[in-house]
C-alpha cells in the first residue's frame, strides 16, 4: 500500500493468482466501489478506503475516515493451518487463575436512611430519603494461620475514610508479606522422588523440554515445595503486581449494585499517591469496567481491585450462610451473623 494519497494519478490493481498453473498477474480495478458492491446492502454508489477496504455510503464520511485508518499498518486475517492440529483448536492457557489468591479481603457497609433535606432540584425530581453508610466489615482472608486476624468492625463518624485508611493498611503489611520471597524449603524424600520422576508439568500438562525446564515450584510465603512445573507456568504462577505493590482483590457481594456507589462517591486522589525514594510524589491510575454510566462490573483504585461476588453467586448471604450450615462447613472460627 503506497503512502502517496495525493498524487494525480492513482491506479488500483488487483492480484489474481491461479494455483494450479502457479501464474499469477495484475489487472486494473477499473470501479472500486462494484467490486465490492456485495459487502454492503447499500444500492446505490459506494466509497472504499484503499487501506482497509471498508466501505462507506458517502465521500465526507471516507474524508473523516482516512487520516485515522492511515495512521495504522494495514491488517491481514491470518486463519489456522488444517494441517496442524494445534493451531485450530481454542484451549485454556491461563492455568495461574485456578489457584486460590494467598490473600483477599471480603467487605460489607451497613447504611440507613436518612431524610433528604436539599432543596436545589429539579421540579420533576423528589427525593426522599439518602443512604448513609453507618458503618463497615472488613476480613482478611487466608489459608496460613500465622496471617489470620480477626474481622475489622467499624460503626461511628467518617466511615469511608476509616474505610480506605483500613484497606491501605491492609493492603501494605500484606504487601510486605508477599514481598519477603522465601527461598525453597528443604524438601522431604517424597518430594524430590516426585519431582525426579515427573515428565510432565502439574499444572498444564506439557512435556518438559531443553528450552521449557523443570523447575521446583514452590510457596515464596512459607518456602512449601508444592509440584513439579515447567519454567513457563513458574513464571506465571507469580503473584501479579501493579507497578511496585502486589494486587490485592477486595469482594463485595453485590458491588455492582449496591456497595460501589459508596467506594466511589468518597473517593479522593490522595488515596492513590506513591512517593518514590528521590521524593518525587506520582498518583496511580484508576481503571474502570462499567457496565453503563452508574454500575461497574469491576474497578481498580491503584493495586486494589474491587470485584462482586454476586456475579458469580447470584444469591442472598443469607441464603448462602444457610447452605454452608446445612453441609456442615461453617466453621467455629466463622463470626456470628451481624
Amino acid at each position: 500500500m503506497s503512502p502517496e494519497r495525493n498524487r494525480e494519478h492513482h491506479v488500483n490493481l488487483l492480484l489474481l493468482d491461479d494455483p494450479n498453473t502457479q501464474t499469477s498477474h495484475y489487472v486494473w480495478i477499473k470501479n472500486f466501489s462494484r467490486l465490492l458492491a456485495g459487502r454492503t446492502n447499500h444500492r446505490e454508489a459506494s466509497f472504499v478506503c484503499n487501506s482497509c477496504l471498508n466501505v462507506f455510503s458517502a465521500q465526507r464520511v471516507l474524508d473523516e475516515h482516512i487520516p485515522n485508518c492511515m495512521q495504522h499498518a494495514p491488517q491481514q486475517v491470518v486463519y489456522p493451518d488444517l494441517h496442524n492440529p494445534d493451531e485450530f483448536k481454542l484451549k485454556f492457557h491461563d492455568h495461574d487463575k485456578e489457584h486460590a489468591m494467598k490473600f483477599f479481603l471480603v467487605c460489607d457497609f451497613e447504611s440507613f436512611l436518612e431524610p433528604y433535606s436539599d432543596s436545589d432540584l429539579d421540579g420533576n425530581i423528589r427525593i426522599i430519603d439518602e443512604h448513609k453508610v453507618s458503618g463497615f466489615c472488613c476480613h482478611r482472608v487466608t489459608d496460613l494461620p500465622q496471617y489470620q486476624t480477626p474481622p475489622t468492625l467499624y460503626s461511628g463518624p467518617d466511615v469511608m475514610s476509616r474505610f480506605y485508611d483500613h484497606v491501605t493498611s491492609e493492603s501494605q503489611t500484606i504487601n510486605d508479606i508477599l514481598f519477603k520471597q522465601v527461598p525453597l524449603s528443604p524438601m522431604t524424600d517424597d518430594d524430590n522422588r516426585r519431582h525426579g520422576a515427573a515428565k510432565t508439568c502439574s499444572n498444564c500438562g506439557c512435556f518438559f523440554t531443553h528450552s521449557n525446564y523443570r523447575v521446583k515450584h514452590h510457596d515464596h510465603v512459607t518456602g512449601e515445595y508444592l509440584f513439579p512445573c515447567c519454567n513457563n507456568c513458574n513464571l506465571q504462577l507469580k503473584a501479579k503486581k501493579s507497578k511496585a505493590t502486589y494486587f490485592l482483590p477486595i469482594i463485595f457481594h453485590n458491588l455492582k449494585g449496591y456497595d460501589s456507589h459508596f467506594v466511589i462517591k468518597h473517593f479522593q486522589k490522595q488515596y492513590t499517591q506513591r512517593q518514590a525514594k528521590g521524593g518525587k510524589v506520582t498518583f496511580d491510575d484508576v481503571n474502570v469496567i462499567p457496565l453503563n454510566g452508574e454500575r461497574f462490573l469491576q474497578f481498580q483504585i491503584g493495586n486494589l481491585k474491587f470485584l462482586d461476588s454476586f456475579q458469580f453467586l447470584s444469591v442472598s448471604l443469607d441464603h448462602l450462610v444457610s447452605l454452608l450450615m446445612k453441609s456442615g462447613k461453617r466453621s467455629s472460627k466463622t463470626p456470628p451473623d451481624t
